[in-house]
């Protein structure tokens, strides 16, 4: 039979009612030095030609008069698109902290209310520098609250925001950035800027025009422009201060108005990492990303003054979603990177961290390194109680029926056997048995052990992990010390949530799941060649529809085609995965969606077995000795696989520093075997018979990892070639 899954909430609609206006609150932070109380007198020079106002004193100003908005609506309504947030968290929060960014110069802190003012000011500036309703705006920056008040302004002038990181290579940014049709451009800082004009000039010199000649204005979120960049330029280049003071007189004036902004109507286009060739860009409207504000509820539960660390780069749709949602909810979001990361988890410990997989996986890798400098005895302690904690979890699962590992009909139920039925009762007693031999270890390992770790962690309620798949040593590993994990999955396609583990209700977050549809989508499984579905508990492609589904490729009709070749708006999303069946004797996984890899990822070796790579992947990365896998064996008799050792492991290891390079690949070989072998689904053909060990880091600026740190292997081949031809004849054909 065919299965459909879907959530059985209703999604929450639009509705009329009057926004209250905002009368504008003091611009001033909280705590001011006195660096941040010149930055706040503007004294606005002339750029690039363009006549600019005397010196003014924004704090002397007096107030602009409240802004009264088109789209009338309450604030204690759902809002339908994004530029309602600001107001109505300003009239519900007002003086609750809403962001802290301790890295930046001055340390700036802004209030609900003083963020809705600055987004208003900002609008009001842009407007002044020509920015009009449809326009697209180039913004290519890292994390920062100028970051969220730049995204804040031009959505509510009406425009749609063109997202990159400032990191990302200059032609690839040029590329966006004409591809786009942007009219505006804003970068972090002077150098990011200095990178693209380089760029340009190669592209003048070599007569194929400039990329960025379309640009009206630019603004650095950062620092000062320097008067070259304005002459290179041709257009005004301001600094994010001088656009704010323009932005206040603009509103004194009464000459700033929010545009009546609908949410069918394009909030950004997020270009996708292209493996190869150009990125495409992803239209998301308003309604894609309102909808998951409105529904992540659903998922975690947020309250007004809880504190979240923001970490992911913001053009990461992963981490814009979460953010707009817990800035909603009035949450305080602090802003923090990967290098302070561990300072910042005790400096401002968060009740949520939302992250990807390999910050989990740091983590736990530094509590291993951390045993491994304690004595013997201490290390020998902790080690096997974290061991036998991982076992009571695995045990716990099984016996509360909520391992995916038994969310299947035994083998011979189908035919009527009672012999399966009994061996999966069989099972499940075992491991309630053991769950309860082990629970008196569990109760002091949490005592002696847990409590330490989850200090030194800092995340007081939970972890929302996605942007890649969560191995399952890590969901025992975080189980175990009492950290709730929520992993999600979704796509950039997807706005992007499609699926997540819950904690709001017990036994919603499976581990080994991507939990259910958030409400509104629905997910089918169906047979990657013939699109027809599948039954439950049957692997295939995994299709979604819903109100998070993007609008298309910006530009790409034939890439557009691709992905909902399956009609009637159901989009391809790539991946691989089964959903548990309803009506398993002594399970409870029903309706929950297993991930079993990427489609395009498949190993079909030439005895015609098909491998998914990722659940060995996964498996292998438990090892203390390995940072990343990459399987290989496309028409080969047998596996191999690139390993990269963990470097900062092996250093910090005599031992091991000391190996050859021929006994160095013998150890990593036999950790491949042995945590390959005891997966759970392990089959003799997953045997990885021949490793080749790569010492040349991966990286994000060389392509070979993506943003969110996962390996791209179409970028690995081509990279690390010689290594990856050497293992492939080392394969039996």
């Amino acid at each position: 039979m065919q299965h459909t899954l879907k959530s059985g909430h209703a999604v929450g609609g639009a509705s009329g009612g009057e926004r209250r206006s905002q009368q504008r609150p003091p611009l001033g932070l909280r705590t001011r030095t006195p660096l941040q109380q010149q930055q706040q007198r503007f004294v606005i020079t002339r750029v690039a030609q363009i006549e600019r106002p005397a010196v003014v004193d924004v704090e002397s100003l007096p107030r602009p008069a409240p802004v009264t908005v088109e789209r009338p609506r309450a604030v204690d309504q759902e809002i339908s698109t994004l530029c309602e947030i600001w107001p109505r968290n300003a009239a519900r929060f007002g003086n609750l902290t809403a962001i802290k960014d301790p890295h930046q110069e001055g340390s700036p802190e802004l209030t609900f209310s003083q963020l809705n003012a600055a987004i208003n000011d900002f609008a009001a500036g842009l407007q002044g520098l020509g920015l009009q309703q449809y326009d697209k705006v180039a913004l290519f920056s890292e994390n920062s609250c100028h970051w969220l008040v730049a995204d804040g302004a031009i959505l509510t002038c009406g425009g749609a925001d063109v997202v990159r990181g400032a990191t990302a290579p200059p032609e690839e940014l040029l590329y966006i950035a004409q591809h786009s049709g942007s009219t505006g451009m804003v970068v972090q800082d002077a150098a990011t800027l200095d990178r693209l004009l380089a760029a340009v000039a190669l592209h003048v010199e070599h007569h194929e025009g400039n990329p960025l000649e379309a640009m009206r204005f630019v603004v650095l979120l950062w620092g000062e422009p320097t008067p070259a960049q304005a002459a290179a330029l041709g257009c005004p280049v301001l600094p994010y201060a001088e656009v704010l003071g323009r932005g206040v007189q603009r509103r004194l004036a009464g000459g700033f108005r929010p545009a009546d902004v609908r949410p069918q109507d394009l909030a950004t286009l997020v270009y996708t990492s292209g493996t190869t060739g150009h990125p495409k860009g992803v239209q998301l409207t308003h309604d894609n990303l309102a909808y998951q504000v409105r529904n992540l509820s659903s998922v975690i539960n947020i309250t007004p003054g809880d504190q979240v660390l923001s970490l992911l780069p913001p053009w990461h749709i992963y981490e814009r979603t979460c953010s707009y949602y817990v800035l909603h909810e009035g949450a305080q979001q602090t802003y923090t990177n990967v290098r302070r990361l561990r300072d910042d988890l005790t400096a401002f410990p968060p009740d949520h961290l939302v992250c990807v997989p390999l910050v989990l996986d740091t983590l736990h890798s530094r509590v291993r390194q951390k045993l491994a400098t304690a004595s013997a005895a201490r290390a020998a302690i902790a080690t096997a109680l974290l061991a036998a904690g991982a076992a009571y979890v695995r045990a716990r699962r099984v016996a509360e029926g909520l391992s995916v590992q038994h969310a299947l009909p035994a083998k011979g139920a189908e035919a009527g056997g009672m012999a399966a039925y009994v061996r999966r009762w069989v099972d499940v007693v075992s491991a309630a048995l053991l769950s309860a031999v082990l629970a008196p270890l569990q109760a002091l390992a949490s005592k002696l052990v847990y409590s330490k770790i989850r200090e030194a962690l800092g995340v007081r309620k939970t972890v929302i992990s996605g942007g890649g798949s969560l191995a399952a040593h890590l969901d025992d590993f975080f189980e175990a010390i009492g950290v709730p994990v929520l992993n999600g999955w979704g796509l950039t396609e997807t706005s992007p949530v499609l699926a997540c583990r819950r904690s709001i209700v017990p036994g919603q977050n499976i581990r080994g799941s991507v939990g259910i549809p958030v409400p509104g989508t629905q997910v089918r499984v169906v047979d990657p060649e013939t699109l027809a579905p599948l039954p439950a508990g049957r692997q295939g492609l995994v299709l979604a529809r819903g109100p998070g589904v993007m609008q298309g490729y910006f530009r790409d009709p034939e890439a557009t085609a691709k992905v909902f070749r399956a009609g009637d708006g159901w989009f391809d999303t790539g991946d691989l995965g089964w959903v548990a069946p309803s009506g398993v004797p002594l399970s409870r996984c029903g309706g929950h969606l297993v991930l079993s890899g990427r489609a395009k990822d498949t190993i079909v070796l030439s005895s015609g077995k098909n491998v998914e790579p990722q659940p060995i992947e996964d498996a292998v990365a438990a090892s203390t000795l390995i940072k990343y896998v990459v399987l290989l064996g496309q028409d080969k008799r047998e596996l191999g696989a690139l390993v990269w050792p963990d470097e900062d492991a092996l250093a910090a290891s005599p031992e091991l520093s000391a190996l050859s390079p021929h006994d160095l690949e013998d150890r990593l070989t036999a950790e491949v075997t042995r945590l390959n072998g005891a997966r759970p689904d392990y089959h003799p053909f997953d045997h990885v018979a021949h490793i080749g060990v790569v010492r040349t880091p991966l990286s994000v600026d060389d392509g070979t990892l993506t943003r969110t740190m996962k390996p791209r292997r179409p970028e690995i081949m081509k990279v690390h070639r010689a290594v990856a031809d050497h293992l492939l004849h080392r394969l039996r054909g």
